[in-house]
C-alpha cells in the first residue's frame, strides 16, 4: 500500500460508528468506498479493546475486497496484531521510531501536526509517510487543537514540509478546492460523508473535486 500512498491519501473516510449496529455502518462505508474514498482511517476512543478489534477486523475485511488500505488511529499494537495497512498518530500518541520498530518498513504512518515546531520535527524523520494538518477548520469533531491553521497555515505547512501533507477539520465540499489547492495531496473527512444523505454521493462529488484539480481521469467503480 505505501506504493500507492500518494492516491490512497486523497479521500480518507475517519470513522464515527457511535451505537449504530456494525452491519448497518459497514453498508454505510462500502458506499462511500464505491464513491470514491480512498483510505478508511477508524478512530476509536473507546477503551473497549475488544470491540475495538472486533470493529477492526470487520472493517478489514470489507475493505480488502476493494484492496482500500485500512489506517488504525493510535492503537499500534493492534494495528500489527491484524496486519492493518497503518496507523495514524496524534503528538500525545506512541512514538514514531516505536511505532516503526513494531510494524516494520512497509506499513503506512501519518502524523497529525498542531503547530510549526511539529512541522520541523516531522521533518528529521524518515519513519513519517505522511503528515496531517489538524486542524485546518474549527471541526466539533477536533476540539482542543492548539490552532487552527486556516488556508494560510495550510499553504506554509505544503511548501515546508518533505512528506505529503493531507488536511483534516472541517472540510465540505465548499472548501474542498481550496484545501487541495495549496498542495495538499488529500483530505480526511468525518461530518462531510457522515452527514450526508447518500455516503456514495457525497463521496463521489469530493473526489471530482480533488482529480480535477490534480488533473487525474475520473474513473469510479459504479
Amino acid at each position: 500500500m505505501r506504493s500507492r500512498l500518494n492516491h490512497s491519501l486523497k479521500l480518507c473516510l475517519v470513522t464515527n460508528i457511535t451505537h449504530q449496529p456494525m452491519e448497518q455502518y459497514l453498508r454505510f462505508v462500502e458506499e462511500a468506498v464505491m464513491g470514491g474514498v480512498t483510505m478508511v482511517q477508524l478512530r476509536e476512543k473507546s477503551n473497549n479493546l475488544v470491540e475495538v478489534k472486533t470493529r477492526a477486523r470487520e472493517l478489514q475485511r470489507l475493505l480488502c475486497s476493494f484492496e482500500i488500505p485500512l489506517i488504525i488511529n493510535d492503537y499500534v499494537e493492534l494495528a500489527a496484531e491484524i496486519d492493518a495497512d497503518g496507523v495514524h498518530i496524534g503528538q500525545q500518541d506512541m512514538s514514531i521510531t516505536k511505532a516503526r520498530g513494531i510494524l516494520g518498513a512497509n506499513k503506512i504512518i501519518g502524523l497529525s501536526i498542531e503547530d510549526l515546531d511539529e512541522l520541523s520535527e516531522s521533518n528529521n524523520s524518515n519513519d513519517i509517510d505522511y503528515v496531517t494538518a489538524s486542524a485546518v477548520f474549527p471541526s466539533k469533531t477536533k476540539p482542543g487543537c492548539k490552532q487552527i491553521w486556516g488556508i494560510e497555515g495550510l499553504q506554509k505547512i505544503t511548501s515546508t514540509s518533505i512528506h505529503p501533507v493531507t488536511a483534516i477539520g472541517g472540510i465540505k465540499l465548499n472548501n474542498t478546492l481550496e484545501i487541495i489547492s495549496t498542495g495538499a495531496k488529500g483530505i480526511a473527512v468525518i461530518g462531510a460523508i457522515h452527514d450526508a444523505l447518500n455516503p456514495y454521493e457525497a463521496a463521489q462529488n469530493l473526489r471530482k473535486i480533488i482529480d480535477n484539480k490534480n488533473g487525474t481521469a475520473l474513473s469510479y467503480r459504479r
